[in-house]
């Protein structure tokens, strides 16, 4: 019951952002992805902080990690233990408890907003030049992925991150992602598309904020 009543009023807020934007309900989607995302900022940047903390601590200890791979090239055992011995001393945790917490705190709404939005797709028309939001489009799919992509890519923390190594997963999660795409409604590109976007507006503030300890 209460997830239902959860449902209609983002219904409902989607409808009076539609009107807003002249009956347009695609824009209502992007607006109202972008915003629900932002309102979750509190919570997610601090996560991201944390990532992007994470990720200049293993890049100081690469030099460090590169020797213990080294010495221990045939003790496998001792190479993980040495490893994990390394990370630990750093604040380096393999199962960071804070940021679970927070991804599953900010869970639902995502989930909630995704639902809603695949719920009321076969009732509110076109946009730009999708004739019916409720059906799949390959080029607004094609967009969808190509934004998550370039953000992804983007977003990484130095340009040695911009290498060969970092192109394949980003290739790779960008065909997942026009693969997903292209079989559901493009109602759900459009709030890929406006995820897309906070997300990587959200690491580029923790990159630029983020301290060095």
């Amino acid at each position: 019951m209460l997830w239902s009543n959860v449902l209609d009023i983002i219904r409902g807020s989607l409808f009076v952002l539609a009107h807003s934007f002249g009956g347009s309900f695609g824009a209502a989607i992007l607006i109202g992805s972008a915003l629900a995302r932002i309102a979750l900022l509190p919570i997610t940047l601090r996560a991201a902080r944390r990532r992007v903390r994470q990720e200049r601590t293993l890049a100081a200890l690469a030099p460090q990690l590169e020797r213990i791979r080294k010495r221990h090239a045939a003790e496998p055992s001792r190479f993980v233990a040495e490893t994990r011995a390394l990370h630990a001393a750093h604040g380096i945790s393999p199962l960071d408890r804070r940021t679970l917490f927070e991804g599953l705190v900010t869970m639902p709404p995502a989930v909630a907003l995704y639902t809603a939005i695949r719920g009321i797709a076969g009732k509110v028309g076109g946009f730009l030049w999708v004739a019916d939001i409720a059906k799949p489009d390959r080029w607004l799919a094609a967009l969808a992925a190509t934004v998550a992509g370039a953000i992804a890519w983007l977003s990484a923390s130095s340009p040695a991150g911009k290498g060969v190594a970092q192109l394949v997963p980003v290739a790779v999660t960008s065909i997942i992602t026009v693969l997903v795409l292209l079989h559901l409604s493009s109602a759900l590109a459009l709030y890929t598309i406006a995820n897309s976007v906070i997300a990587g507006a959200e690491r580029q503030i923790a990159l630029r904020t983020t301290d060095a300890r």
